[in-house]
């Protein structure tokens, strides 16, 4: 008996039985082939067009499985499982846009489906949608309380978000059933610091160092907390030995060249925020910093430069302005000096009629509750 025969036979029997037997050995072509016989007997039908998208993924062949997948979306629309996957190998392909909004018509279509959601969850919050993250974070809470990791993303992002409070009680929840889970204890001091509390910050990142001497955020967080408590001497020791453990961890480097130039150590301040920027180009705030100490230092061509990149890259912000101004005023360009004088203070009335803004659309009313 010819293949071809075999195959059209085994389709009219039973064809779904054996492409799960394929599937099940791992036999992914020799699935795709049972399937690619039935779609040429017909009807096509959603699913399995769906499928054998799946299947085309799982060898590798994904911009034909975004095709099967989007043809099982037209011939049903509610198909959850479709989006899903057009989600996912979206996602693989680049284009993460799409991505996220295929995920998003998955969990729409299929409310109580855990993957789902994780899988929306995680994409909303690498694409920067902060919002979406959220919601979706407490959805796959909800419905897998379980799953510690979850509770940590939603910890750490509620505290990202102004609820500290209810990022607080996340991260107690997941140390209730591991006191030793890092993850945990990183959220935890996170929340203690956006609400002040440093002593109780600098007990949990000890804590968290107890169990991972070596850990070079956990030595970032504690110093950092160091530093918001004013001890400069035990910020600056964690924050090397962070840099020790982890010479490209960008945030120890610009925290500790604050510390040095709070100390008046211009030339440590400036190999620190030099290194910053050199790890992120784009880094604004190390930009300026950069520029002022290089101003200080007497260094005023590297300074200019360096206050001109703070500026292109976050134009909004006064103070580069106003650095640039005094740098200027040095040099003896009275001109330039009071053209970057009226610009800072032009960004700085921008900057309070903003905030004042914000504060009026919010007299009166109390924040709202995330269900």
């Amino acid at each position: 008996m010819s293949a071809a025969l075999f195959l059209l036979l085994l389709v009219q029997a039973d064809w779904r039985a054996e492409a799960d037997r394929r599937k099940a050995l791992g036999d992914a072509a020799g699935a795709l082939a049972v399937i690619e016989q039935q779609l040429q007997l017909g009807p096509r039908t959603s699913d399995l067009e769906d499928e054998y998208g799946f299947l085309l993924a799982t060898l590798q062949r994904r911009p034909e499985a975004i095709t099967r997948f989007r043809e099982a979306i037209r011939l049903l629309p509610a198909n959850a499982s479709a989006h899903y996957h057009l989600g996912v190998a979206l996602w693989l392909e680049g284009d993460r846009d799409a991505a996220v909004k295929s995920l998003a018509e998955s969990v729409a279509k299929a409310p109580v489906n855990f993957e789902y959601w994780q899988r929306y969850a995680i994409a909303a919050r690498e694409v920067g949608d902060r919002a979406g993250a959220l919601a979706a974070y407490r959805r796959v809470v909800a419905l897998k309380p379980s799953c510690l990791d979850c509770r940590n993303s939603l910890s750490f992002l509620l505290t990202d978000q102004g609820f500290a409070v209810k990022g607080q009680a996340e991260a107690q929840a997941v140390l209730a059933r591991e006191p030793k889970n890092l993850a945990a204890l990183g959220n935890l001091g996170f929340a203690y610091l956006q609400q002040n509390e440093l002593a109780k910050a600098i007990r949990t990142y000890t804590r968290a160092l107890e169990i991972a001497p070596d850990n070079a955020v956990m030595h970032y967080n504690l110093g950092l907390s160091m530093k918001q408590k004013d001890d400069l001497e035990s910020a600056q020791t964690h924050l090397a030995r962070a840099l020790e453990l982890d010479p490209e961890l960008i945030e120890a480097h610009y925290t500790l060249g604050i510390v040095y130039w709070q100390n008046g150590d211009f030339s440590s301040a400036s190999k620190h925020f030099e290194a910053a920027v050199g790890l992120s180009p784009d880094y604004a705030d190390a930009w300026a910093m950069h520029g002022t100490v290089l101003r200080q230092l007497g260094k005023l061509a590297d300074a200019k430069t360096a206050l001109e990149a703070a500026i292109r890259l976050k134009p909004e912000d006064p103070g580069p302005y106003s650095q640039l101004a005094q740098l200027l005023r040095m040099q003896g360009d009275a001109a330039g000096s009071s053209k970057y004088l009226d610009e800072a203070a032009a960004r700085k009335a921008a900057k309070e009629a903003m905030q004042k803004e914000m504060f009026d659309r919010s007299s009166g009313l109390r924040p709202k509750a995330i269900p």
